[in-house]
């Protein structure tokens, strides 16, 4: 809060002026929409000269600029609107008994039901804190005595949960600090290898070699949370976990994709109104956060048997769930298959050549800098290129460009915006293009040397199966996906991804065209089903359809035009994105795409059926099943229901190429882990998969890596897999 003094030292106006401020600028916190072309720094300027909102409505003949001149004398009444709406209204009569304000016999089912759908989770985590504490038996395992009863009925199980406490986040960094199981409701074991000093520990150089026969026994049955990463840090540990059936963290997200935290903590509030320790309340946080092996071991052994106890716990609840939703065979035939084939990706890592990225570096550096002068020149003048704000004012208050989008914190400047306004002006492009620049130098060219772990020389980045709301896979620490392929800078940088062995060389292989093929099978489109299946050019052949010209008559303009529209379809693209895509005007981007409705009725067909099951199911699901739930498409705001509209036919389309993926990946998986074949699969980028292979094994990796990616699921047009090889990842491209 400030008083009348600071309001008018810092911003040169009074109270009573900050109303009009915000008729001028607008407020998109509240929706007020203000007059276009006037930011917060021109509306402040306005206001110091003449006063008021009404001085400068009767002056506008004197304001400087001919385009706020004439958005002054087309928006008045906005003006005036939007100075209504913000002002306070303080004389208000209102009558009003607090007493009739308190809710009674609240219902605690519905009431976290409505909680959860709105995302109060500190309301919910009062309202759980307030239930009655359970009871529970968790036992400290750290005396050879106690051990010895422990292992007793452990080789008794046929299924149990199992969890490691560790020194690191990163697996292959991480030292274990203790393990723990759990095969009863309530009941848990924690067996630590670490503690703070003077406290007594098992010494895992005779644990593990005990435990070890159990864990690698596929026929005894895991459960686990990401359990990936007890499987990479055992593995670390030379112990191969096997038997994984459950992964709860899998299990959330198949059951709701579009919910952002499937951490265990967030997981058993949902599924058990259960609020669990927080590791956050055991290490601390920041500066002053500790590693596990520093804890109390009391309070540890808490911690580690309830994640056991709590997992065990929540696979006994979830799998009916999974079955009556129709995901169990998703889940145990390919997503729960697929952490096996993720955690050898992430254990192989991929070898940089940091000399060159260091010399990319230096090359980047002067670039960025022609890059600064340029902008600086078609700017006419110096400011802060990363600033939002300062780009802002120059585009829009200076250069007068046409104002597309408002956020919370005023007009945006984001890539879209920057896209559209590339066609006005030049330096909307330059800035682009340098923010590209300047993202690969920072995340990529000058990060990557410093992410090559220091034993294995690689860098090993993390596959995450529960992060997109479609399926797909992402990647992170480094996100490896994210490498242009067109940019000169993208194919430069994967010059220094290079085979780790002699006599290896990378293979690429990517799916061709994948989604509109799945488009095609879902549509049963007959014009787009026989460009396929003879085996046409798809962007050719529409763009011949669309202009009514003969194949050989098609230039690239129009090619690139029917690109644009074909992939366009699957991501909702209107007449407004393919006109900012392509520069074509919005009559003819709309022609274009009504054009291309009207030659292919089975997508238009398919797309209307789709949204007609949604509307009245409430979800869209793809090839293999995968669910996803589309809340606004019934909402009675048009933007929001559009967008749902778009997210329903994208996850259907994408979601089913991600599916179809992991299948193969799987596949290939198990071939080469039986052997025969001297090859490793190193990287997955959505449609394409990126393989180590020794050059004398070339041959035959090749068939397979095509005989099962080309057969992982019939469709009714053929699955087509391009396959490069090159002595780094640039060339296998």
């Amino acid at each position: 809060m400030i008083d009348q003094e600071v309001l008018l030292k810092e911003k040169g106006i009074r109270p009573d002026q900050v109303v009009d401020v915000l008729a001028l600028s607008g407020d998109v916190v509240d929706n007020v929409p203000g007059v276009p072309g006037i930011g917060n720094k021109t509306a402040l300027e306005l206001i110091q000269k003449w006063g008021s909102l009404e001085s400068i409505l009767a002056n506008v003949d004197h304001i400087s600029g001919k385009k706020r001149q004439e958005n002054l004398r087309l928006f008045t009444d906005q003006a005036r609107l939007s100075q209504n709406l913000i002002r306070l209204h303080s004389n208000i009569p209102l009558q009003i008994n607090m007493d009739t304000c308190k809710f009674h016999n609240i219902e605690n089912t519905k009431l976290k039901k409505l909680f959860m759908k709105f995302g109060f989770n500190s309301l919910l985590t009062d309202m759980v804190a307030t239930a009655k504490t359970e009871e529970t038996h968790y036992k400290l395992i750290n005396t050879p005595e106690r051990f010895d009863e422990f292992f007793d009925q452990l080789i008794k199980q046929r299924i149990f949960a199992v969890d490691l406490e560790t020194t690191n986040i990163n697996p292959l960094k991480a030292h274990i600090v203790g393990i723990s199981f759990s095969w009863q409701p309530k009941e848990a074991y924690y067996i630590p290898f670490m503690g703070p000093e003077g406290i007594e520990c098992l010494n895992p150089g005779t644990v593990l070699p005990k435990i070890r026969t159990i864990l690698e026994d596929e026929n005894i049955k895991k459960v686990g949370q990401n359990i990936k990463y007890d499987l990479l840090v055992l593995k670390n540990n030379t112990i191969l976990l096997q038997g994984i059936v459950f992964d709860s963290m899998i299990a959330s997200y198949l059951l709701n994709p579009i919910k952002r935290n499937h951490n265990l903590d967030d997981i058993a509030l949902e599924y058990l109104s259960y609020k669990t320790i927080s590791i956050s309340e055991l290490i601390g946080l920041g500066k002053e956060q500790i590693t596990m092996d520093q804890v109390d071991i009391n309070k540890v052994c808490q911690y580690a048997c309830q994640d056991a106890d709590v997992t065990f716990r929540l696979a006994n609840l979830m799998e009916p769930l999974l079955k009556k939703q129709g995901l169990w065979h998703l889940f145990q035939m390919v997503e729960i298959p697929l952490i096996y084939a993720l955690a050898n990706m992430e254990w192989n890592g991929i070898c940089v050549d940091a000399a060159i990225l260091h010399k990319m570096s230096d090359s980047l550096t002067t670039r960025l800098q022609q890059f600064e002068k340029e902008i600086y020149t078609s700017a006419n003048q110096e400011f802060n290129i990363g600033s939002p704000k300062q780009l802002s004012e120059i585009l829009f208050e200076k250069l007068e460009l046409p104002q597309l989008r408002r956020t919370k914190t005023g007009l945006s400047t984001d890539a879209n915006v920057l896209t559209t306004l590339a066609w006005h002006h030049p330096l909307p492009k330059l800035v682009l293009e340098y923010r590209q620049l300047i993202k690969l130098k920072n995340t990529y060219v000058d990060a990557l040397p410093n992410m090559i772990h220091e034993t294995t020389g690689r860098v090993h980045t993390t596959f995450n199966q529960t992060v997109t709301a479609t399926g797909r896979l992402s990647s992170s620490e480094p996100n490896l996906q994210n490498i242009p392929i067109r940019a000169d800078i993208g194919r430069q940088i994967r010059s220094a991804f290079i085979p780790c062995e002699k006599d290896s060389v990378f293979l690429s292989a990517d799916y061709s065209q994948i989604e509109l093929r799945i488009l095609a099978h879902f549509s049963d489109d007959t014009a787009l089903v026989t460009a396929f299946q003879q085996d046409k050019d798809i962007h050719v052949s529409v763009a011949s359809a669309i202009c009514g010209i003969p194949i050989e008559q098609v230039t690239s303009e129009m090619r690139r035009n029917a690109k644009a529209i074909n992939f366009g379809i699957i991501y909702g693209l209107n007449e407004y994105g393919l006109s900012r895509d392509t520069g074509l005007s919005l009559k003819d981007a709309h022609d274009f795409i009504n054009a291309y409705f009207s030659l292919y009725h089975g997508v238009k067909r398919f797309k209307d059926t789709v949204l007609e099951k949604a509307r009245s199911c409430g979800y869209v699901k793809t090839l293999f099943n995968r669910k996803r739930s589309i809340p606004d498409l019934n909402s009675e705001n048009k933007k929001r229901r559009n967008l749902a509209e778009r997210i329903a036919v994208n996850t259907i389309i994408q979601g089913s190429a991600a599916d179809l993926i992991k299948v193969a990946m799987n596949k290939i998986h198990t071939k080469l882990i039986r052997g025969g074949y001297e090859a490793k699969m190193l990287l997955q980028i959505h449609d394409e998969l990126l393989f180590e292979v020794k050059e004398n094994a070339l041959t035959l990796t090749r068939s397979m890596i095509q005989e099962e990616m080309s057969n992982a699921v019939t469709l009714n047009v053929p699955i087509k897999v391009n396959i490069k090889t090159g002595k780094n990842w640039m060339e296998a491209e």
